[in-house]
């Protein structure tokens, strides 16, 4: 790998990491259908705009309908899963939880090819989802917060759904570019997102620290991101990109800390340890033959 590609590896995962900060902070003042359609919304735009002022064509005319189930998956099901999540649970336990996405990855992979799962391989899903019961069965703020049970469950569906995108984009969408990809997943997000919009407004204006939130988290984490992302794909491959998923919780613990006060506990750490090293066993025994879609 070279100095530049791990620089942008690094980059990226401190990006993504602030994910779940910023959806913390605009919790606040908006409703998770909000948020997830602003995010869409604000990362179509710019990553629009770029394709504007570069000339560069796409192929979501083409192939909108494909793009559009696979937007379901990969952007519209899985940002809304997330920020309802952020309401009840740290953005250190998110992160964590997200960590999991390869792992439904190769889970899916196995159910799709039909494929008899190697001992690695379910041993790398064991320890993902033993991972997350040790960070929330020992997480006293978790446990005591109301509603928690059904947060968890909502960002490992949204973990899922990266899994289940990845998939899609192997099998039936290994013809069109991933930047395409990454534009029309976002563009078609909205569009499917958009509706929604007038039943959850807020009753105020939310603070301006909220729409900063959403402005970060749609521009930065998913319009800079995914070209940050694809361009590591085209460089370093598909598996090697998926070391972010390795680094993402890192950069998440530390802002939440730093940003959100959250306590890092040793369940948190212990936690964290083992569900990366579920998905290390998912990366190398499930994932080494399939393309990796954000899962962030």
């Amino acid at each position: 790998m070279s100095q530049a590609s791990a620089l942008r590896l690094l980059l990226l995962s401190m990006i993504w990491g602030s994910s779940f900060v910023f959806y913390k902070i605009a919790a606040a003042d908006m409703a998770p259908t909000l948020m997830a359609a602003l995010r869409v919304v604000f990362g179509a735009l710019f990553l629009g705009g770029l394709f504007a002022l570069t000339r560069k064509q796409t192929q979501v005319g083409k192939r909108w309908k494909l793009i559009a189930v696979i937007a379901v998956f990969a952007s519209a099901l899985p940002f809304t899963l997330v920020a309802y999540a952020s309401f009840t649970v740290t953005a250190s336990v998110l992160v964590i939880i997200n960590a999991t996405a390869p792992i439904w990855a190769a889970l899916v992979a196995l159910v799709w090819t039909r494929a008899v799962p190697s001992p690695m391989a379910l041993l790398g899903l064991v320890l993902g989802l033993l991972g997350v019961a040790i960070i929330v069965g020992f997480d006293a703020a978790t446990l005591n917060t109301e509603g928690t049970g059904l947060g968890v469950a909502a960002a490992l569906a949204a973990a899922a759904c990266y899994g289940i995108a990845t998939n899609m984009a192997k099998y039936l969408g290994s013809d069109i570019d991933p930047l395409t990809n990454a534009f029309g997943c976002l563009l078609m997000g909205s569009f499917i997102l958009m509706p929604f919009v007038p039943f959850n407004l807020p009753e105020q204006m939310p603070a301006m620290s909220s729409w900063l939130a959403i402005l970060g988290v749609g521009v930065l984490c998913s319009g800079v991101a995914y070209l940050l992302y694809f361009r590591l794909v085209m460089d370093i491959g598909p598996t090697s990109a998926l070391t972010v998923t390795f680094l993402t919780p890192v950069f998440g613990v530390l802002w939440g800390n730093l940003f959100l006060g959250e306590t890092v506990g040793w369940h948190t750490l212990i936690g964290g340890l083992v569900v990366l090293a579920g998905t290390a066993l998912a990366a190398v025994y499930g994932l080494q033959k399939n393309e990796a879609v954000p899962v962030d």
